[in-house]
This record gives C-alpha cells, structure tokens and sequence, in this order.
C-alpha cells in the first residue's frame, strides 16, 4: 500500500511538472515574440523538441514523421502570436490568448491517445498549419508555401492513419498531402482571408477552412470505408454533399467582401 501511495505521489508530481514546464516554454515563446525576437522563439520551439534526436541516429527518420503534427502546431503558433502582434489596440491581448491555447495544447490535448483525441490533434494541426503558412504566403515563395502544406497536410493524415494501423499509411498520407498542396497552390494565386481591420494581419485565409472541410470529409469516408459500410450509404453521401455545399458558399458568395493577402 505504501508503494502504491508513493507512485500516486510520484505520477502527481511528474505530471505538475509536466505542466509547469510546458506552460514555462509557451510564456517564453510569447514573451520571445513580444520583445520582437520571433526567430528566437522558432528556435526554441526546435530545441524544445530535443526528444525527436535524442535516440540512435536510424530513428530519427520515424521520430521527426512522428511528430510533425506537434511541431506543425508549435511553429504555427509562432506564426500566429507574430501576426497578432500588429492588431494595434488588442495586439497583446490576441497573443496572451494564443499561448494561452498552445499551452492547453501542450498540457491537455497533445498527451491523448484515444482515437477521438487522435483525429482531434491532427484537425488542430492542419487548421493552424494551414492558416499560419497562407496567412503569411505573400512573403513566401510558391514553392515554400506548396512543400509546407503537403508536409502538414501529410503529417495529419499519417497520423490517424497509423493510429489505425492502416497498412499504407505513408502511400494515403501522401495522396491526401499532394490533393491539399494542389489546393494550396490554387489559393496561392488568390489568396481571399477574413478579418477586420481591428486584427490586423491576423486574417483567417479561405482556404484554411476549405482545407479543413476536406480533412473532415477524408476522415469521414476513411472511416466508413474501413468499417465495411458503402460510400453510396446516407452516411457518406451527406457530409460529402454537406462539405461541397460549405465550400461553394465561400468561394461563391464569401470570396468579394472579403481581403486579399
């Protein structure tokens, strides 16, 4: 018994320093991206996640396809806490809220293994990564900003996928990367983003949320196909009408009141 108390004290310890120290990293990537040194806070953000490299070399490979939905979220959020910075009046107040979600994302959704967190983690992922890469893409190369969302977009989709030892997952992961980096390379051209003027460059791009929709609807079909019921079922065919009507109302009909990057 006094074993099993001292491993109950141990567990509640270790997890308090857990979130201590992850609430530590997003207050210093806040406080980097405040005082102006965001390449500091990209840093960071890559030697925060020392753990990848921290085995024998063969492995790094494995580690890094790991975790690229954690690093698409954290260097992401750098992105984001940056171009909340020039909102003006609510500047500081945008970017508390934004470390104050990464660290939510650090201490309560990351750990999750559960199916549901699983798809939960990579939907965060491809909408953050995709909205912090198109909202700054006027900067960027075409090319950079195609690669980048095929990397997010494949991460995502590898990580439901070998959550649910899919046998292909590298091979649909690539497929469902390439699909959303050929939209990217689209929107690129005509990038459309929401917001007000009181956000500044902190705009939500079209194409995040179109992306996102397509993501939804991937999953949706994956797993109905993989439980052995029909894609011509109800069960498919409505969230793909659903999707595809979302998504013609935005291109169609919230595309002119909108900016454009």
């Amino acid at each position: 018994m006094e074993f099993l108390k001292a491993s109950r004290r141990k567990s509640l310890l270790s997890e308090m320093l857990h979130a201590v120290l992850n609430i530590a990293l997003a207050t210093a990537i806040f406080v980097l991206v405040f005082v102006g040194s965001t390449p500091l806070a990209l840093a960071l953000v890559l030697v925060s996640k020392w753990r990848i490299l921290a085995v024998r070399p063969r492995y790094w490979w494995a580690n890094i396809l790991a975790n690229i939905v954690d690093l698409a979220v954290s260097l992401s959020t750098v992105v984001l806490l940056y171009l909340a910075g020039t909102s003006g009046l609510y500047g500081l107040t945008l970017q508390v809220a934004i470390a104050a979600l990464y660290a939510v994302w650090l201490i309560a959704i990351k750990p999750r293994s559960s199916q549901r967190w699983i798809v939960a983690q990579a939907g965060v992922s491809l909408f953050i990564g995709v909205w912090a890469v198109m909202a700054i893409s006027y900067v960027l190369p075409l090319a950079v900003v195609v690669l980048a969302i095929y990397v997010i977009g494949y991460g995502a989709a590898r990580h439901v996928l070998v959550s649910r030892e899919e046998d292909q997952p590298s091979l649909l992961a690539m497929l469902f990367g390439l699909f959303v980096a050929e939209i990217a390379w689209v929107s690129y051209h005509w990038t459309v983003a929401y917001g007000t003027s009181i956000l500044g460059e902190l705009k939500l791009p079209q194409v995040t949320l179109v992306i996102s929709l397509v993501g939804f609807l991937a999953v949706r079909l994956y797993s109905i196909h993989t439980s052995g019921r029909s894609l011509r079922s109800a069960e498919a065919v409505a969230p793909s009408i659903f999707v595809s009507v979302v998504i013609l109302v935005l291109v169609l009909f919230f595309s002119a009141g909108a900016g454009i990057i």
